[in-house]
């Protein structure tokens, strides 16, 4: 699966066949542990290397302001494959609470709904769970459960840790999976 950039015509191009040396996304394939937080394993697509800040910039502003995802038909298939392989790797069966972010946009709706396809998890949003007051009364759920943060697209990390930090107060030996469309490894460098 790749997509890689049309400099001339100024577009993405999505490829679901192949992998070439020019894609700027690669999918996390097994995912890999968040070490700061034990039983975190974090999974989505990331950029690649050799991907500059301009077109990982156009790239996420496409991804993200995707008003009518009837008219990206590209754009559903690359949230379908990483949400299939996810499902591949985790089971999302097991998963009995679902963390969305705070802006649902439509992406973000698309991928709750596709996610939907395979289990219907409790949902709760990230502010609830940052909400001292809703914390409490969410905390004898979680505690419980195998958790599944899932967001469009992960950039500074730092909602992210602080949503880690509390689940795992609230549930320590629980599996807790990020799923982010799109992220970086380094985000989590500095969870600890």
């Amino acid at each position: 699966m790749g997509v890689t950039v049309d400099n001339e015509k100024q577009m993405f191009v999505f490829d679901f066949e192949h992998d070439g040396v020019e894609d700027i996304v690669t999918l996390t394939g097994d995912g890999y542990q968040v070490e700061a937080f034990d039983r975190c394993f974090y999974y989505g697509y990331e950029f690649t290397s050799q991907v500059d800040s301009l077109v990982r910039t156009a790239f996420l502003d496409y991804v993200t302001k995707a008003y009518d995802l009837r008219k990206y038909p590209d754009l559903t298939d690359f949230v379908k494959i990483a949400i299939d392989a996810l499902h591949r790797r985790i089971n999302l069966y097991k998963y009995d609470l679902v963390v969305q972010p705070k802006v649902s946009n439509k992406l973000n709706q698309y991928m709750m709904r596709y996610i939907y396809r395979f289990a219907q998890p409790k949902l709760c949003k990230v502010e609830d769970l940052l909400n001292k007051d809703k914390v409490e009364k969410l905390c004898l759920s979680i505690c419980q459960q195998n958790v599944l943060i899932i967001d469009d697209v992960t950039t500074s990390g730092s909602t992210l840790n602080e949503i880690l930090r509390t689940l795992r107060i609230l549930n320590e030996d629980n599996e807790i999976t990020i799923f982010s469309l799109i992220g970086r490894k380094d985000l989590m460098a500095e969870a600890g």
